[in-house]
C-alpha cells in the first residue's frame, strides 16, 4: 500500500529502488494507494511514474477519476499496479461517502503453493501381538548390560536391545502425509461430507433430475460450511496471537514458505519507509 501525502514529494527514486528489490523475489506483486500523481495529465510526474512502472514490467490497471475535491477538477491519483494483470479477476472503484477519494478494490486469482507430500518414519503399535512381545522380552539376554562397567555403555546396550525388540514387532515404516491437518473440520461437517459422497455415488449410478438436484444441494451446502469454518478458524487463530505465532500459523497454511522471504520482505519494507521519510524531509 502506498500513500504519498503531497504532490510536491519526489518519491520516484525510492519507489523505483523498492520495486527493484521486490520484483526479483516475488512473482505476484500488487500495489495500491494514493500516489498524488494525476495520470489524467501528461506532465513530468505522470510520465515519470508510467515510465518507472513500465521499466520494471508492471502494469497500471485502467481506472477513471478517483479523486473529487470540491471546487477542483477530478483527478486520477489512486492507482492499482500489478505484476500479473492476467490473474486479476476484477478491479474497480466505489464511491466513499466519507472521503473525496474513491475506494479501490481488486479480486485476484492467487492460490497458495501446492503442498508437497511429506514422508515420515514411524512405528505402528496398533497391530502388535502383546503376548508375543512379552514372551520375546522375557527371553532377552541382559548379560551384556549387567557386565558393562561404564554407565554410558550400559545405556547404549539397553537402548539397542529395546530398539531391536521394537524393530521385530513394530518396524519403522515410511508414511506419506498427503493432507494438512484440518482442525476446523467438525463432526457436523464430516457427517455432511458423508451424505454428500453418498448422494454423489447415487447420482452417478442413477442420474435422475431429483438425484442430481439432491447432490448439488448437499455439495453447495458442504462447500459453504467448509468455507465458513475455515474463515472462523483462521480469524480466531490470528486475532489474539503474537507476531511470531501469526507467522507460524501462516506457514502452516502454506502462505509463507521460507524464512528468508519473510526477512527480505521486512527489510524491503523498512528500507522503503526510511527512504520515503528522507524524501519528505
Amino acid at each position: 500500500v502506498v500513500y504519498i501525502p503531497s504532490s510536491t514529494i519526489n518519491y520516484f527514486v525510492s519507489f523505483e529502488q523498492l520495486l527493484e528489490n521486490l520484483t526479483p523475489s516475488y512473482t505476484d506483486i500488487i500495489i495500491m494507494g494514493d500516489f498524488n500523481t494525476c495520470l489524467l495529465k501528461n506532465d513530468s510526474r505522470s510520465q515519470k511514474l508510467r515510465s518507472l512502472v513500465s521499466s520494471i514490467n508492471l502494469d497500471i490497471l485502467p481506472l477513471s477519476e478517483t479523486h473529487f475535491p470540491p471546487n477542483f477538477d477530478p483527478s486520477l491519483l489512486d492507482l492499482i499496479i500489478s505484476s500479473n494483470p492476467q490473474k486479476v479477476l476484477a478491479h474497480g472503484q466505489l464511491t466513499a461517502p466519507f472521503s473525496y477519494h474513491d475506494l479501490l478494490f481488486l479480486r485476484y486469482n492467487l492460490r497458495s503453493p501446492k503442498r508437497k507430500h511429506k514422508v515420515i518414519l514411524q512405528r505402528n503399535f496398533k497391530k502388535i501381538n502383546i503376548e508375543q512381545l512379552n514372551k520375546d522380552a522375557s527371553n532377552i539376554d541382559w548379560t551384556s548390560v549387567y557386565e558393562a562397567t561404564d554407565i554410558n555403555v550400559k545405556v547404549k546396550l539397553f537402548a539397542s536391545i529395546l530398539i531391536g525388540l521394537f524393530d521385530s514387532h513394530a518396524p519403522v515404516r515410511p508414511v506419506t502425509i498427503k493432507h494438512l491437518p484440518a482442525p476446523w473440520l467438525t463432526d457436523t461437517i464430516k457427517k455432511l461430507m458423508a451424505k454428500r459422497n453418498k448422494a454423489k455415488a447415487k447420482c452417478k449410478k442413477d442420474p435422475t433430475v431429483d438425484n442430481v438436484a439432491s447432490y448439488k444441494r448437499l455439495r453447495n451446502l458442504c462447500n459453504r460450511m467448509c468455507r465458513d469454518a475455515k474463515r472462523r478458524y483462521i480469524h480466531s487463530s490470528i486475532e489474539n496471537s503474537s507476531t511470531t505465532e501469526k507467522w507460524r500459523f501462516l506457514k502452516s497454511l502454506g502462505v509463507v514458505s521460507m524464512k528468508s522471504q519473510r526477512a527480505s520482505l521486512r527489510r524491503a519494507f523498512f528500507l522503503s519507509l526510511l527512504k520515503l521519510l528522507e524524501a519528505m524531509a
